[in-house]
């Protein structure tokens, strides 16, 4: 890095820091600090949405993972815009007129607060096992391009994420994000135009090199239980899409800090689908540079050709002019950055809402404005921590998809649960939440295999989870469903005087 390069890297940094300053000023009570008082405009949100959604994950891992083997993890993204038109039309007014904050508060008036405190539990876990991966995908870059040890990269990004949350809140994270998206975008088009262009056999040679390698491809589509294939990731990516656009605190917040439910609705439908031409980008950036490294002929050091995840850090440190490299540093900061904030954020309105509040019933409001920032930065300091455990992982992304959708533990069902039948009560649904806890634990300890190991973590022989731990992802919503309507059927002739919850409760208007 040169020291233009190291330039526009810290004055983004500085711009960053700026924003969480500029808005502490503002966060006089605990809703302003976490839904910045609901008057957010509208375009303001989708660059939110798209920030969250885009990590340096997306920035690494996937033109990585495209470049080891082909796009075989697009089709999980193709069910999005169906998704998101039922999510737009009849979630996002849902969520405005029935939670506060905290979206598990649905669960403890339809169940109980048991099952309010486990689903705020896994979303807290899923996030962060999705913000550890996301400190480490942004650390392998720029250690590699600045020569800075991956510890230190993983410190500094996590220490200046934390301070800006902590002190400007959700307002500092969506306004962050607009700038962060800008270069996330402009980060991309860079790599993918000097890929294009800059062979001398011209644009139709790196594509054709990649055609022909194969990197178009869209993966295995024989279907098996126990070999990943696009059957799986088809399933897999609308029980995701609903998981992550419609019961993830993280993006159910956008929603809520929107001034207006038009403006909620067309930020959800927008943002998302916004989304999905910049996957799209990252995937073609990973098949043209497949295609620009055959066509040029360069050989790959060992390490590059060993790890793919550092294939997008040597094309930058190799091919990008002076001040190109700090611009696409500042773009995968942004990546990083833009998630990481909002993870924290959303994760700090979970707590104080759903436990803090419990524990802590008469807490004045200042007192819960400070917990939120205190948990912003000891949940900031965990995610520092864990990141550690990825390094050394190699092409992560796959890993990484098996983790999260373990990690969900069953919400989709949880929620489908009390959202599909009358007939589910409280009793039931905590019988089905053990069940799912069970499987989970079960087939993740006797299948996933952790890369530092030789061998998974309990190995029953014969009783063994034998099928692909993708699936863990997809039966554990169904366990939870099934076994937990059975059980509401088993409660409910077990006291046939006790009234059974008929369906969600009624909405209350918003407290904006």
């Amino acid at each position: 890095m040169t020291p233009l390069d190291t330039g526009i890297v810290l004055l983004y940094l500085a711009a960053v820091f700026g924003i969480g300053i500029y808005f502490s000023r503002h966060q006089k009570t605990a809703e302003d600090y976490f839904l910045a008082g609901r008057k957010v405009p509208g375009w303001v949100v989708i660059f939110a949405i798209v920030g969250t959604m885009i990590s340096s994950t997306s920035f690494i891992g996937h033109p990585g993972n495209v470049f080891a083997r082909d796009m075989w993890n697009l089709p999980s993204f193709l069910m999005l815009p169906v998704v998101m038109l039922f999510v737009a039309r009849h979630i996002v007014g849902f969520y405005r007129r029935t939670v506060r904050m905290s979206i598990y508060d649905y669960l403890e008036r339809r169940f109980n607060y048991g099952a309010r405190a486990y689903g705020a539990a896994a979303f807290i876990v899923s996030r962060v096992v999705d913000m550890s991966a996301t400190l480490y995908f942004l650390a392998v870059p720029v250690s590699y391009l600045s020569g800075f040890d991956v510890w230190w990269v993983i410190l500094v990004v996590g220490l200046v994420t934390v301070v800006m949350t902590v002190a400007g809140g959700i307002a500092a994270v969506v306004y962050a994000d607009v700038l962060q998206g800008v270069l996330l975008a402009a980060g991309a088009l860079v790599c993918l135009g000097i890929a294009l262009f800059r062979p001398p056999a011209g644009t139709e040679a790196v594509l054709t090199a990649a055609w022909e390698g194969g990197k178009f491809g869209l993966g295995q589509w024989s279907f098996s239980l126990e070999e990943m294939n696009g059957w799986f990731l088809l399933v897999g990516g609308a029980i995701w899409a609903i998981q992550r656009y419609a019961l993830d605190q993280h993006i159910v917040q956008k929603y809520l800090v929107a001034a207006t439910d038009r403006e909620a609705r067309m930020s959800a439908f927008v943002g998302a689908l916004s989304c999905l031409p910049i996957w799209l980008l990252f995937f073609l950036l990973g098949a043209c540079l497949w295609g620009f490294f055959q066509v040029t002929g360069q050989a790959l050091p060992p390490e590059v050709a060993r790890v793919k995840d550092n294939i997008v850090p040597y094309f930058i440190k190799t091919q990008l002019p002076v001040g190109m490299i700090g611009l696409v540093i500042a773009a995968l900061l942004a990546a990083a950055m833009s998630s990481l904030d909002s993870d924290l954020n959303s994760m700090a309105t979970v707590i104080v809402e759903d436990y803090f509040g419990r524990l802590r019933p008469g807490a004045t409001d200042r007192q819960r404005l400070w917990a939120g920032r205190a948990v912003v930065a000891v949940l900031g300091v965990l995610a520092i921590l864990f990141s550690q455990l990825w390094i050394g992982i190699g092409t992560a992304l796959e890993l990484g998809v098996q983790l999260f959708s373990i990690a969900t533990a069953g919400m989709l069902g949880l929620f489908a649960l009390g959202a599909l039948t009358r007939r589910a009560n409280g009793p039931g649904a905590i019988v089905g939440i053990a069940a799912c806890v069970l499987f989970t634990a079960w087939a993740t300890l006797t299948s996933v295999q952790m890369p530092a190991l030789d061998s998974v973590l309990l190995d029953l022989g014969p009783f063994n989870y034998r099928l692909h731990p993708f699936l863990i992802g997809i039966l554990n919503h169904l366990i939870l469903l099934i076994v937990g309507y059975l059980a509401s059927l088993w409660f409910a002739r077990r006291s046939p005087n006790r009234p059974i919850p008929a369906g969600p409760p009624a909405t209350r208007n918003s407290p904006a």
